[in-house]
């Protein structure tokens, strides 16, 4: 046994000093993932400027995407666009960004074709929620954007990400990390970078997908980003007012500066499974919009409608990425098909 552990300890410290002197050499080696995104100092992230290429989303699938001069994501014909004069800015997370699918596929890019005659711009961007909604649309006025309508997708994940990944501190967004987690990343990165490029793949590649870690997947009951609509384990009044506050504060922001504000909700596999067209959300933001919206995009009577004729299994299958929560190309076209019907009436 001590002849093992031996084996065992030797072994670690012959990596750990390779990884030492030529860990950095050794990730020349390893697969690229190609980041869209990049950090900011005001709102946490956003996406890199004049950004082009092909991104993996779901069981190695890849899609085309393009950023804009502004870090919006647009179509790739149109990345030296850098206007920042709008009638319409979209805003929300991943679902609005589109991931997952080609730009004209998203839902905000079949708007933009359908509607040539407005400027259009899609603000969206992946783990997005109310605090950096209201913080990127205040930084975008203070620098010269101007937007005649603002429409914001409230994300089912919204309530998730404002009580447990961001904190609002002195007008930024700060992701809650504590600081002796961030200097160990930061030495083990900086001393270590295979071991750390190792540590990394194997939690988004093997831990976030395996059924020990998450107990609860997003199409269970458990889940906590999803199951707040519809399971009161999760998130109550305090955590879903948090949200409400940085929505109240965006509804300032936009009359101060005479725009229009708007707001879309949809359900996640969960809200088709376990909850109804009248959900909790449906509720929470049709209220908060009283005297507040010009127009109200609720997408749960559409996707509910199609399960008094087919099983609820097949209206995932038939409207999400396999395996995900995100919409597919149908999903995205069922989301512009709403909002058609109710901006044109």
């Amino acid at each position: 046994m001590k002849k093992i552990f031996s084996v065992i300890g030797i072994s670690l410290i012959f990596a750990l000093v390779t990884d030492l002197l030529f860990g950095s050499y050794l990730l020349k080696f390893t697969p690229k993932k190609i980041d869209h995104t990049t950090s900011h100092n005001v709102y946490d992230h956003d996406l890199k400027k004049s950004f082009r290429g092909n991104l993996e989303w779901s069981s190695g699938k890849t899609y085309l995407f393009c950023s804009n001069k502004n870090s919006f994501r647009t179509f790739c014909d149109k990345m030296d666009f850098d206007s920042k004069e709008f009638d319409i800015a979209f805003i929300g997370d991943s679902f609005t960004e589109g991931v997952g699918v080609d730009y004209e596929d998203t839902f905000v890019g079949r708007i933009e074709n359908n509607f040539e005659e407005l400027n259009i711009a899609n603000l969206g961007v992946v783990s997005y929620s109310p605090s950096i909604y209201f913080t990127k649309l205040r930084h975008l006025l203070e620098n010269g954007y101007k937007f005649k309508r603002v429409i914001i997708y409230f994300d089912i994940s919204d309530i998730y990400d404002d009580n447990r990944k961001y904190r609002f501190i002195d007008n930024k967004i700060r992701r809650k990390k504590s600081a002796v987690l961030s200097d160990i990343q930061t030495t083990l990165k900086s001393s270590f970078p295979f071991l750390a490029y190792s540590l990394k793949t194997l939690k988004n590649d093997v831990f976030k997908k395996s059924d020990i870690v998450n107990k609860c997947s997003y199409l269970d009951y458990c889940h906590e980003k999803s199951s707040w609509t519809f399971n009161n384990e999760f998130f109550g009044d305090r955590e879903i007012n948090k949200s409400l506050k940085f929505m109240e504060m965006t509804y300032e922001l936009l009359r101060k500066n005479d725009i229009k504000m708007s707001i879309g909700i949809y359900p996640w596999p969960a809200q088709i499974l376990y909850d109804n067209s009248q959900s909790k959300i449906v509720k929470l933001m049709k209220n908060f919009c009283i005297n507040k919206c010009e127009f109200f995009f609720d997408n749960f009577t559409d996707f509910f409608n199609e399960t008094t004729f087919i099983d609820k299994e097949k209206v995932i299958s038939k409207y999400y990425i396999d395996g995900d929560v995100h919409f597919n190309s149908l999903g995205n076209e069922k989301i512009f098909e709403n909002f058609v019907r109710i901006f044109k009436n």
